[in-house]
């Protein structure tokens, strides 16, 4: 009743007694104490996830939910980068923020959600592409050097452990370069519209392994980004029988 624990529990009880004759009284009692332990909370390992801020999500999306759309739950200001974008401020980007993923868009338009958009959506370039992008110089002004050599090999030849941006020593002279995103960019990310409910976006999570989600509007601007943490916030607390909706921490820490 406590961790939930019944098929395992029951298995190891079986083998403590070495008697098959115990299995199916010990399978109803641990079962109608699962039950019991239910009506009145979830199990103490759940409870330990949500007081360390992990961001697990569970099997199915938390009841009471169909009602949340992504702009609630999406996450903004969003950090975007041009498709043709300064060496410079590629490394400010990286060296500011610990964000995994950046939306590739246009230059900004006059948008109708709110007046809240970063621009028409291109694409969607990853942390450890500008870093590997910036380890070999890929740069527009420097295009007779690396032609030809730009190939899913060099990606994976730093893979799992890309450098830290803090290893990588761009001059001065190059951080005025330019660097072209268009070659590297993922140009059809996964997007939900800013009206998805929370449910869609929760299966989409489960059943691609998304580790984040871009938000647009009518437009196809992107106005925001939902990632694991943002959906994990959002969980149903059971007390009693009934249940409620609640907002939960999420560290930090745990990428």
């Amino acid at each position: 009743g406590v961790v939930r624990m019944t098929i395992s529990l029951t298995v190891i009880l079986i083998e403590a007694t070495g008697n098959l004759t115990y299995g199916f009284p010990i399978m109803v009692v641990l079962m109608v104490a699962k039950w019991v332990g239910d009506y009145f909370n979830e199990g103490l390992y759940d409870i330990h996830i949500q007081l360390s801020g992990v961001p697990l999500l569970a099997w199915e999306p938390p009841p009471l939910s169909a009602t949340t759309y992504a702009s609630e739950v999406m996450s903004y200001p969003v950090v975007t980068l041009n498709p043709i974008q300064k060496v410079g401020d590629v490394m400010e980007i990286l060296k500011s923020t610990t964000h995994n993923g950046f939306p590739v868009v246009d230059f900004p338009m006059e948008s109708t959600y709110n007046n809240r958009t970063f621009g028409k959506l291109r694409g969607l370039i990853l942390r450890s592409e500008l870093i590997v992008m910036l380890q070999h110089k890929v740069f527009s002004e420097l295009y007779g050097e690396w032609e030809g050599k730009l190939d899913m090999q060099l990606f994976r030849a730093a893979y799992p452990r890309y450098p830290d941006i803090s290893q990588i020593h761009v001059s001065t002279q190059e951080r005025e370069y330019t660097m072209d995103l268009r070659a590297v960019m993922n140009r059809t990310p996964s997007t939900v519209l800013h009206s998805t409910p929370l449910p869609q976006m929760f299966r989409q999570f489960r059943a691609l392994g998304l580790r984040h989600l871009l938000v647009v509007n009518d437009e196809g601007e992107v106005v925001g980004m939902v990632s694991r943490k943002d959906l994990a916030r959002h969980r149903v607390v059971l007390h009693g029988g009934s249940m409620a909706r609640a907002t939960v921490h999420v560290t930090e820490q745990v990428e």
